[in-house]
């Protein structure tokens, strides 16, 4: 019955409509290939288990970063933070009103956030993945290969880009995901090297290293910072409540700052994308943070690649690397 109120749709009309809302990237992946293919077989994030009945399609948004933004140095600087939450507040909207527009044509649909965790998947140890990896999403809908920190890197932007999906019951010509991969990987190292967490591994990131940098008042640090107002003798609460840590506290809960959109220098510096080029290198070239200790690291990493070991990680996302498909 359903199908009666359904109005055809293609690919086209969903892409164009994305674009107009204001997405600078689009593309269409099959719900089923990410059901078949889960980045980490342990703890799936698949389409289907987000909603199996409305998962046939998943459409990917991107809309990217400010090129001012790259250009700053800092890992911290707090107009950045401000910048990039506003960035994903409009992403947000992009997708509600893309699902609109499909619900519209008679098409169930649902947004996947891009800073959303899965509560479900959380636990003590601090994992805060989504309920689907939206950069594996994102190599399947033809927008780009993963780096070696397995962020999503795109032929315009690099990893300069936010992500966000719908997950839709229509059914759209899924796009070809590329062919070639775009990191240079072990022989380019440049965001291993600009890493202020030393987080970058061969083709895999160490969370727990990153995250105090890219979510420097985020949920961990809201814990902490509870823990010691707890703990705290009676004479010092009253200076602890007041003291800059709660207001950035205060602040991140208010408006996100902070909590998914700290440090980028990984992004800043990466040379995959058009963009780089053309506004960022005259800025970003140099890297203040390489150190022998990692430029160290790269060389091995570089050597082992060499004799065909690239790490244990990188066959889980061998798949969105360098193109393998099943």
């Amino acid at each position: 019955m359903v199908g009666i109120f359904q109005q055809r749709l293609t690919a086209a009309d969903v892409k164009a409509k994305a674009r107009e809302l204001g997405a600078d990237l689009v593309g269409i992946a099959s719900g089923a290939v990410l059901d078949r293919n889960p980045p980490d077989p342990e703890r799936p994030q698949t389409p289907s288990a987000v909603t199996p009945e409305d998962s046939r399609s998943v459409v990917v948004l991107a809309r990217r970063l400010l090129h001012g933004l790259g250009r700053l140095k800092g890992h911290d600087n707090r107009h950045k933070e401000y910048s990039t939450e506003l960035i994903i507040s409009e992403l947000e909207e992009i997708e509600l009103k893309l699902v609109y527009f499909l619900e519209d044509h008679g098409h169930a649909a649902l947004t996947v956030p891009p800073v959303h965790t899965d509560p479900r998947l959380y636990d003590r140890a601090g994992d805060t993945r989504g309920p689907l990896s939206l950069p594996h999403a994102a190599v399947e809908a033809g927008l780009g290969t993963l780096g070696l920190n397995l962020m999503l890197l795109t032929p315009e932007y690099g990893p300069r880009v936010l992500l966000g999906a719908v997950l839709t019951s229509a059914e759209l010509e899924p796009d070809t995901p590329l062919a070639e991969p775009l990191c240079l990987g072990e022989s380019c190292g440049r965001c291993l090297l600009a890493c202020p967490g030393d987080a970058i591994r061969q083709w895999k990131l160490v969370k727990e290293r990153c995250s105090p940098y890219a979510s420097p008042y985020g949920f961990e640090y809201l814990m902490g910072h509870v823990e010691r107002l707890v703990v705290a003798p009676p004479e010092e609460r009253g200076d602890l409540l007041k003291s800059r840590e709660t207001f950035m506290a205060w602040q991140s809960i208010l408006r996100g700052v902070g909590v998914y959109s700290g440090c980028t220098r990984c992004v800043d510096v990466c040379p995959v994308g058009r963009d780089y080029e053309a506004q960022l290198k005259d800025a970003q070239d140099t890297i203040a943070e390489r150190t022998p200790e990692k430029e160290a690291r790269l060389a091995e990493m570089a050597r082992r690649r060499e004799s065909g070991d690239r790490g244990p990680h990188y066959a889980h996302s061998a798949r969105w690397i360098d193109g393998q498909r099943s």
